[in-house]
């Protein structure tokens, strides 16, 4: 007797796709939606949410921030932690969002109705929620060699780095420059300062006490020692312009290898802005810092740097910097201005 069994492979490959299809939409049960006002519909997972973006995570893009303005309805099926600019944390909530308003829902209660200017994060971070710091810092060298009628060589490297709590806030600043010409040395110079911030109730305030430290070879300085306290007050924190200032009273000691030494008490000012408005991932930044001596109000120190960072690829990016420091009191025979222009390569995280 033969048994005779009949194959069909068309048949097969539509079960096949016919499981596909069912799993992949099983996979997409209970996902986020996220509803824009051109009429598309993404399907996934609410990552986070802050002002101006929400952080959408979709099977076929992966994380992609989508701007609010575009958005015209967010529903989440699984739950969320909503923080208001109030302070108040709504945990374990889905909820359902438009252009004007959210709906903040949990089993048992009454759900949370509130406007699109009460709420300031959705999903944030631990320590937006007073557990524990964030990191974050930069750093970058710019080295350049010349061969031939003339040698040189020149390094410069910079470096930040931050913590930040809800009530606290440390940053360490460095920068350090050499070059030589021709066998000799003819810029040696390095500036290092510690900071210390309180954010006060209203977070925009903050309290804060810095130590600077700065030495110059070829402008006769051995160290300077600025240290002081000050208040200071984030203006602006959005993408498009973040502006703060500090303003404060300072001593300065001075110690030169050659001229007389000097110490004086002073007023110190320091503001920063940086804006990501040329777009592509790029920032343009700008800091600047002054020292008024109350007894020589000529003796004014004064330092600016200016630049635009551009990412490459893993946190790397490229940097063009022009960095300015003038100091009225300069002992004899030595420029005021001293002025340094770099394009180098830093990373940041």
């Amino acid at each position: 007797m033969r048994l005779t069994i009949k194959r069909r492979p068309a048949r097969m490959i539509r079960q096949a796709l016919l499981l596909a299809v069912a799993a992949a939409a099983g996979s997409m049960v209970g996902a986020d939606e996220l509803h824009l006002k051109n009429g598309s519909i993404l399907v996934g997972t609410l990552v986070s949410a802050d002002e101006g973006n929400v952080v959408f995570d979709t099977p076929f893009a992966g994380k992609i921030p989508v701007k609010k303005e575009n958005i015209a309805r967010l529903i989440t099926s699984e739950p969320v932690t909503v923080k208001t600019t109030s302070g108040e944390v709504l945990r374990e909530r889905t909820i359902t969002a438009t252009e004007d308003q959210m709906v903040a829902a949990k089993d048992g209660e009454v759900p949370v109705t509130l406007t699109a200017t009460e709420i300031a994060l959705i999903n944030p971070a631990p320590w937006q929620l007073g557990d524990g710091f964030n990191w974050s810092g930069l750093t970058s060298a710019a080295m350049q060699a010349k061969r031939g009628n003339s040698d040189s060589d020149q390094y410069n490297l910079a470096a930040r780095s931050i913590w930040r709590s809800l009530q606290s806030r440390y940053t360490i600043n460095g920068f350090a420059e050499f070059e030589e010409s021709n066998g000799e040395e003819i810029s040696d110079n390095w500036t290092a300062q510690f900071k210390y911030d309180r954010f006060l109730k209203n977070p925009d305030n903050y309290v804060g006490a810095a130590a600077k430290f700065e030495y110059d070879k070829f402008a006769d300085l051995d160290l300077r020692t600025t240290v002081g306290p000050y208040l200071g007050r984030q203006f602006l924190d959005k993408p498009v312009l973040s502006l703060q200032g500090e303003l404060g009273p300072v001593w300065v000691d001075e110690n030169f290898n050659e001229a007389e030494d000097n110490d004086f008490a002073g007023m110190l000012w320091d503001f920063a802005a940086t804006s990501n408005v040329i777009g592509f991932g790029t920032t343009l930044y700008l800091e600047h810092d002054g020292t008024l001596n109350f007894d020589d109000p000529d003796n004014l120190i004064l330092n600016t740097v200016a630049g635009l960072r551009m990412p490459l690829i893993f946190g790397f990016e490229t940097k063009v910097e022009a960095r300015w420091e003038y100091n009225g009191g300069a002992v004899e025979g030595v420029d005021d201005l001293d002025s340094t222009y770099t394009f180098g390569i830093g990373y940041s995280w």
